[in-house]
């Protein structure tokens, strides 16, 4: 939700220009590029009287698309009076007033849909109109992790109403016992079949707060018996349920206690491996996305006044922090950086560079983490000090020119290095990568005591190699992730020469490796607290 924020922020920063000038058919083009790039259902605009003006769907535009009332507007509608206000507003899943077309392609009234909407605002800050997404809602039921690991598992969305927002896993068969139509989002209300009223999980999850948040043995939508789990989401008043049957888990736990502590592991380890290539795609498609831009296009042509200049900077700034780059700069076809967040390369010839030669090549590239200068304005940072880095650059074209140049934003590694060592497996899990050489690219969790060692100087990232202190050879991890997925169902000493439980992969994509790990210590402690059979151990 929070990406699709920063999209239509962008879009709608964007758009402005081409409606504040009334260059409608500018802006129609681009909204239609907008809702082809991301995939919405709808991208339209609205304005401030509250009358559709543009729309990707054109027998849209002037008619009455949220009433069965003639002349109706959007005024009335939440997501236009929030955006009116100012906000960035996502809206409730909704059934669609308005004919929209289903999974099949047929058009059909009460379809599930959503609004993301955001004010389009002039130069001086003036609200011209309002920007609207219509979400695919199939988008929202592709983010649920559905656990096929399991026969039962089953995760779900539901409203404050009881209503689920995504699809259950067992649609067919509930469609087969009558209790569903079409689909399960917004026809199926969550209840007891048998008492028609709403299953333990919807009850408390609605309720929110300092209510109990599981729930063991009780009957599910099915009339199932089910262990689960469930969270309110207050920001989008959205509930979430993860359930299993009962016998399954049952069972389960029989088989899973000798291997608990490694199986946890290796799951998570897979769920990194998920961010990690959800960060490397979110990375390329940015950057593909700001080449497709006009403005990127012209500006590889470099400018031609001050004002163009300012205006262009503040273009590149702007997206720089909504999109939270350390930086971006553009260059031309020729390789001559022609403008840059960064004032210091403008000018600089980066044609022999591998993310230029390659992003002409590909259209999108992205390099390894390796140290570079560290180009910034923050006068607690040295210029010509270096810093680990990683460029993701993409080619720069038309439909007239196929390589105009390229542009390259420079990734804010403290924020991945921030969600790797923020990710929760106890006081001394961690999990973090390391290049071909067995050297960590990312930021060890025990940094602060490394450094007291005197094992490195400054940071871990490309600075410590992954050895034993003690034979100063690579840790069995490190030396065995080369080859692919595997763990030790035995003990091993880490980079700190400390007793560890762990688990690895390969990325081959990015050359790196992928380690998981936990003290053996704390492992036992949590593996016999949590099954409350500690004198096994």
């Amino acid at each position: 939700m929070e990406n699709e924020k920063q999209n239509i922020k962008v879009a709608a920063y964007d758009l402005h220009n081409y409606y504040a000038k009334s260059d409608y058919s500018k802006a129609l083009e681009y909204l239609v590029s907008v809702q082809d790039i991301y995939h919405y259902k709808e991208v339209f605009v609205a304005n401030t009287a509250g009358n559709v003006a543009l729309s990707t769907e054109i027998n849209h535009i002037g008619t009455d698309m949220f009433s069965s009332e003639v002349g109706a507007t959007v005024f009335s509608r939440q997501f236009f009076k929030k955006a009116i206000d100012g906000e960035t507003f996502v809206s409730d899943v909704t059934g669609s007033v308005i004919p929209i077309k289903n999974e099949e392609g047929q058009l059909e009234l009460g379809m599930p849909t959503m609004f993301i909407s955001t004010p389009i605002l002039s130069a001086e800050a003036h609200v011209l109109g309002v920007l609207v997404f219509r979400i695919d809602i199939e988008q929202i039921n592709s983010l649920m992790f559905h656990m096929n690991a399991t026969k039962s598992g089953d995760v779900y969305l539901i409203n404050k109403d009881g209503y689920m927002l995504t699809e259950s896993r067992f649609a067919d068969s509930l469609e087969l016992e009558g209790h569903i139509k079409k689909r399960t989002t917004l026809e199926l209300r969550v209840v007891n079949p048998d008492t028609n009223n709403l299953t333990l999980a919807a009850k408390k999850c609605i309720i929110g707060g300092e209510a109990k948040n599981s729930g063991y043995g009780y009957p599910d939508y099915r009339s199932r018996r089910v262990l689960g789990y469930w969270v309110w989401m207050e920001e989008y008043n959205w509930g979430v349920i993860v359930e299993i049957d009962l016998a399954e888990a049952c069972q389960d736990i029989r088989e899973y206690f000798q291997f608990t502590s490694i199986k946890n592991l290796r799951g998570f380890m897979r769920q990194q491996i998920g961010f990690i290539k959800d960060c490397m795609s979110k990375y390329k498609n940015n950057a593909l996305s700001i080449a497709h831009k006009p403005q990127t296009f012209q500006y590889t042509k470099g400018v031609s006044s001050i004002d163009e200049y300012v205006t262009a900077t503040s273009y590149l700034e702007f997206l720089r922090d909504e999109y939270n780059y350390k930086d971006i700069f553009i260059c031309n076809a020729e390789g001559a950086v022609k403008l840059s967040t960064e004032k210091k390369i403008l000018g600089k010839d980066v044609s022999n560079e591998d993310y230029f030669i390659k992003a002409k090549e590909d259209n999108v590239f992205i390099t390894d983490i390796r140290l570079a200068k560290a180009y910034t304005s923050k006068k607690a940072v040295k210029t010509n000090r270096e810093v680990p880095t990683m460029l993701v650059s993409a080619k720069i074209g038309n439909s007239s020119v196929d390589f105009a140049g390229v542009v390259v934003l420079r990734v804010n590694l403290e924020e991945f290095n921030k969600f790797m060592l923020g990710s929760g497996i106890g006081k001394s899990g961690e999990v973090y990568l390391v290049n071909k050489d067995g050297v960590l690219v990312t930021e060890s969790r025990f940094a602060y005591w490394l450094k007291r060692k005197g094992m490195i100087k400054e940071r871990t990232a490309l600075e410590l190699k992954g050895v034993v202190p003690e034979t100063g050879e690579l840790t069995m991890s490190i030396e065995s992730c080369k080859d692919g997925e595997g763990h030790c169902k035995s003990e091993y000493k880490d980079y700190r020469g400390v007793l560890v439980l762990g688990t690895w992969d390969w990325i081959p994509e990015y050359n790196w490796g992928i380690i998981v790990e936990i003290d053996l210590e704390e492992s036992f402690q949590k593996s016999s607290s949590f099954w409350g059979i500690k004198q096994y151990y």
